[in-house]
């Protein structure tokens, strides 16, 4: 009989049809890209460090297959009274299968079941999960004192040396949910058994349930023959996925469809002029607004890295460090840009190097050109984090200026699709001139490839993380500067 295991649950309780490919065509889905894989490796080592709560505990390895020998090792740990705790305990009740993150052993013969989790919160599908737990575990025979998510206290500040893991990890108790939701439980691990026990894929149209909780893995093998729409709703900024599913009810799926009269926020009903009309739209008051600064530009943007696992004293989990900036300096309208730049290269605290670094370029006056709030909350960090440069970090405040702002409420194009990200905007505006072929093309791959490159003693790996770090950084910086060119020829 095949097993239903948390992991199959899950993607049942999404959408039957991916459970079924999950059991029968499993070769459809593709392998995890970089950033999925790093999610697997960051929830891996959080579940490792969570293990450490409970000393003296014990693991119950061995290939991921082999869930028999885990199971009889299992019940050989649950019966040894000297076992305070066990790690990845697998336990089957009517054909479900769990692999529990620790199960804690209470002199009384009760247990604790803590699932552990790479987040600062509890969200679904976590309770989901944890509510499968525990059915399993009650069904199995053991008596639960109670059930919780293990998640990172956002509250935890790093005081550098040793983790305080009693003070890392916050524990929140959610047993009277799963206590609630027993019947509704055990009625759907039923439904997904006779789904995995199908010959056929059960008959599921694509819909928003493709991206929610996760994106689906099969999503491009089932959208593969659906006739391609241009001119998706999805292209409106902000649109509900549940009114996209009542507009496919009826029968409007794109924005040509969409009636006139059909309500709109003003931004969303902008874009979906300008798509439709293949017209870009300017407001009369762009060039104003683009004018509306102060001499010499600095288009600055900066990159940074978050960690689960706090590295550096004075930082919490998942807190963004930055580590580089670029900024090219433009004297007057028309003139040669200058570039500068910093990127902190060793497996210190970045933060200190980098601020001074960044109060010598911008000085005290000029405009200083973003794109989005990111860069004033990385200011603010750094204000926070450095006291005695706090003052003249946060004067830099009111000179900065939110490129992103301006397009946003001044100009689109049809080519944005909707988006106002700097991706979409950057080719529409200033042709031959994207992200597409760079070796780092996003921030988060940036945080990513930084974190490597401070731990690699590969000088060759080093070197060339190097290179890529300060090609993508640069490209943000001059990417503002060329958008505001080109803006004010609109």
């Amino acid at each position: 009989m095949t097993r239903l295991s948390k992991s199959r649950f899950i993607s049942g309780w999404q959408c039957h049809l991916k459970l079924w490919y999950d059991v029968h065509r499993r070769d459809l889905r593709p392998e995890p890209d970089e950033a999925l894989q790093a999610i697997f490796d960051t929830g891996h080592q959080v579940g490792e460090l969570a293990q450490q709560r409970w000393p003296g505990g014990v693991l119950v390895d061995g290939p991921h297959w082999a869930v028999d020998r885990a199971e009889a090792r299992t019940q050989e740990l649950l019966n040894d009274a000297s076992v305070p705790a066990i790690y990845e305990a697998a336990i089957v009740h009517r054909g479900a299968l769990t692999r529990v993150d620790v199960l804690v052993r209470h002199p009384d013969g009760s247990w604790d079941l803590v699932e552990v989790k790479s987040s600062t919160r509890v969200k679904e599908p976590y309770d989901t999960d944890l509510a499968l737990q525990y059915w399993i575990l009650q069904g199995a025979g053991l008596r639960l004192r109670r059930a919780g998510v293990l998640v990172l206290n956002r509250d935890y500040v790093y005081p550098g040396g040793e983790l305080d893991l009693q003070t890392l990890f916050r524990f929140e108790d959610l047993t009277a949910l799963c206590e609630a939701r027993l019947d509704e439980i055990g009625a759907q691990v039923d439904e997904l058994q006779q789904v995995m026990q199908r010959f056929e894929p059960p008959a599921v149209a694509v819909g928003p349930h493709c991206h929610t909780p996760y994106d689906c893995p099969y999503y491009e093998h089932c959208s593969r023959d659906l006739p391609e729409n241009a001119y998706p709703l999805t292209l409106l900024p902000r649109f509900r996925g549940s009114e996209i599913e009542q507009l496919a009810g009826e029968g409007i799926e794109t924005l040509h469809e969409l009636p006139a009269d059909y309500p709109l926020n003003d931004l969303q009903a902008r874009v979906r002029e300008c798509i439709v009309n293949g017209r870009p739209w300017a407001s009369p008051q762009l060039g104003k607004v683009l004018a509306d600064v102060q001499w010499p530009l600095y288009f600055l943007d900066f990159e940074a890295a978050l960690s689960a696992i706090p590295r550096f004293a004075g930082t919490r989990p998942f807190e963004a460090v930055p580590f580089q900036f670029s900024c090219h300096i433009q004297a007057h309208d028309g003139a040669a840009p200058e570039h500068t730049e910093y990127l902190h290269t060793q497996p210190s605290d970045p933060r200190r190097d980098l601020a001074q670094a960044l109060l010598a370029v911008l000085g005290e006056q000029g405009s200083i050109v973003v794109y989005t709030g990111y860069e004033a909350r990385m200011i603010d960090s750094l204000a926070e984090a450095l006291p005695d440069m706090a003052q003249r970090l946060r004067a830099l405040k009111p000179r900065l200026y939110d490129l992103h702002r301006v397009i946003v409420d001044h100009y689109c194009h049809p080519d944005f699709r909707g988006s106002y990200s700097i991706k979409a905007v950057l080719p529409a505006l200033v042709p031959g001139m994207s992200y597409a072929d760079m070796a780092i093309a996003d921030g988060m791959a940036a945080a990513r490839a930084w974190l490597q490159m401070i731990d690699s003693p590969d000088p060759a790996f080093r070197q060339q993380i190097d290179a890529e770090l300060r090609a993508y950084c640069q490209q943000d910086s001059l990417a503002m500067l060329k958008l505001r060119e080109e803006l004010t020829r609109a």
